[in-house]
């Protein structure tokens, strides 16, 4: 399979203090390009192998909190996070692989978007489910509801009349009530106040590697990823530039200079692997707690 990288011509207008054409040039060689295709390969191959998320067994944990989470419950929040983090993953690997042609191909800034929606997703559902207290996962989930109540009445809130806002405030105050009924009837909880999910920031933190203070977060961090895709996605020039391949195409003038930008096709297959690895890594949780009774017992030598 033959890798091919569409180019952006972008007028870089950067001081510098090389004058020499081509100084600050950058490309992959043959043999990292090579590694970036296997890496490509190896990670379709595990998202295709991705299977449906199982029912949760009478019995089991995720049975028992989504009982307790029943005005969108937590194994439902949990698929639709997955379906958010698949759906552009799965539109990333058409784009790149062109099995008819035997070739590959990717822009250096959309795939970048695709990765961030996929990570950032994969991210969030694996926080619902992440916590090793039944407590804690309902509280994430009737949270998470409450934010989606409040993010409903603030769209309507931009593009609609007091007026016409006035039904969506109400429907949130009718809900929330029930959330907070909910929420009640959990014990540890009781007593808390429903609020907004964490950043986003914070989420992917919470479900990548910890490390000491002061310890950098590893290149396959999930927050890594989230980050760097963010990155790419908000214009960050010098990320972007130091990410990406570069080739410098006309002679310094007045201090500038125009260069074609690339993507590094090592750094986005890494990008992809890391999605479907939080993937399987979501998909492992929810197997987990839809298999599982309290006490860690396994339910599925008695089904």
């Amino acid at each position: 399979t033959t890798a091919v990288v569409t180019p952006s011509v972008l007028a870089v207008r950067v001081q510098r203090m090389v004058r020499e054409k081509g100084a600050l040039d950058r490309q992959e060689s043959v043999e990292q390009m090579e590694v970036g295709t296997g890496l490509f390969l190896r990670a379709r191959e595990r998202f295709l192998a991705l299977s449906e998320l199982p029912e949760a067994m009478p019995g089991s944990m995720l049975e028992k909190e989504n009982e307790l989470t029943t005005y969108n419950p937590l194994g439902s929040l949990v698929i639709a996070a997955r379906v958010r983090a698949i759906d552009p993953l799965e539109m990333l690997l058409a784009s790149i692989l062109d099995d008819e042609r035997e070739q590959m191909s990717a822009r250096p800034m959309a795939m970048y978007a695709l990765v961030r929606m996929s990570i950032e997703a994969a991210g969030v559902g694996l926080w619902l489910m992440h916590h090793s207290r039944q407590c804690e996962r309902v509280y994430r989930s009737l949270c998470a509801s409450f934010d989606a109540l409040n993010e409903y009445v603030n769209f309507a809130t931009v593009i609609g009349t007091a007026d016409e806002v006035t039904p969506y405030v109400k429907f949130r105050k009718k809900k929330i009530e029930r959330l907070n009924e909910l929420k009640d009837a959990v014990g540890p909880i009781r007593k808390r106040e429903l609020k907004p999910k964490p950043r986003l920031w914070q989420i992917m933190t919470a479900v990548s590697p910890t490390v000491p203070p002061g310890v950098a977060h590893g290149p396959d961090s999930p927050y890594v990823i989230w980050k760097l895709a963010s990155n790419f996605l908000h214009g960050s020039d010098h990320v972007v530039r130091d990410l990406s391949d570069v080739q410098q195409l006309t002679e310094w003038k007045n201090g500038h200079a125009d260069f074609m930008l690339t993507p590094s096709w090592q750094l986005l297959a890494s990008c992809v692997a890391a999605c479907v690895i939080q993937i399987e890594q979501l998909d492992e949780r929810y197997a987990h707690l839809a298999t599982t009774a309290y006490g860690d017992r396994s339910l599925l030598a008695a089904g």
